[in-house]
């Protein structure tokens, strides 16, 4: 048993054999698609979500519950007094908010249990590897101290990047980047991604046609990456899983991978989105 415990959000974009090699508690975010509640990956599986998709006319998002965010907290401290939940971008969403409340909580309860909250200050799989790595600390012994410094030393390392079918989606969410308005009024789709450390969305380019995107992405990777060392990716899909593996035996036919996941986006995820691919990678 590690004596660190390690959470996240539905956000992270791990595979499920990951999440349960390395036993990370996973929180789900919550979703209203037309008037139901969900909750992520819980109530509603990625298939499920597009199946809906078509007849979508509301979509909202919101935080893990604090009755999920507590119990998992509560439960987690029965076999360790130490944890460290990591958490999507705080500037895209309330979730770390709400873990800060829900620890509030818990401590006043339980107060020798010490939970460290981490702003990944990315998303999906970006966020995904710097769980996995405070999990790989957690598993090998390390202490609380140990564990966040690995994710804090992981938060600058790991990039996002994504190609978009169309923007309508994440301008609707209020999470597209400033330049994105134009180029979705002059039919432009831009690159957009994570890759400055800001916790932002940034626009990263545009270019037309869907296999010149795809291009673009492994094209940008190599801005961000040191090839002398050991690279690292997620590739994500959304409506077709054909896209994703097109877009991975792409990274992979040119570019030295070390280890190589495929990942769906999750509904929340989706319905900010609509159609994408999108790479998650680090080296090192």
């Amino acid at each position: 048993m590690p004596k660190v415990g390690i959470i996240t959000d539905s956000i992270n974009c791990l595979p499920p054999e990951l999440l349960k090699e390395y036993d990370i508690r996973v929180v789900p975010q919550s979703l209203t698609i037309n008037g139901q509640a969900y909750q992520d990956q819980i109530d509603i599986t990625p298939s499920e979500f597009w199946e809906i998709f078509p007849e979508m006319k509301e979509f909202t998002t919101g935080a893990p519950s604090l009755g999920s965010l507590t119990s998992t907290f509560t439960d987690l401290g029965k076999t360790t007094d130490s944890m460290v939940c990591i958490v999507v971008s705080k500037a895209l969403s309330a979730t770390h908010e709400a873990a800060v409340q829900a620890r509030e909580i818990v401590k006043s309860e339980c107060p020798n249990l010490n939970i460290e909250i981490i702003d990944s200050r990315t998303a999906a799989g970006a966020q995904g590897f710097i769980v996995l790595e405070a999990a790989r600390a957690a598993q090998a012994g390390k202490d609380l101290a140990e564990v966040v410094r690995v994710a804090q030393d992981m938060i600058p390392r790991v990039k996002f990047v994504t190609a978009m079918e169309t923007l309508k989606y994440l301008i609707k969410s209020g999470r597209a980047p400033k330049t994105a308005y134009l180029g979705e009024v002059l039919q432009v789709k831009p690159i957009i991604g994570m890759v400055n450390n800001t916790g932002l969305v940034e626009n990263l380019g545009r270019v037309n046609g869907k296999q010149k995107a795809m291009v673009k992405l492994v094209d940008l990777m190599k801005n961000y990456i040191d090839i002398s060392k050991p690279l690292h990716i997620n590739v994500h899909y959304t409506n077709r899983i054909e896209d994703g593996e097109k877009l991975r035996d792409l990274v992979t036919s040119q570019l030295p991978c070390t280890e190589v996941y495929l990942t769906p986006y999750t509904p929340v995820m989706a319905g900010h989105t609509g159609p994408v691919v999108a790479i998650s990678f680090y080296s090192g």
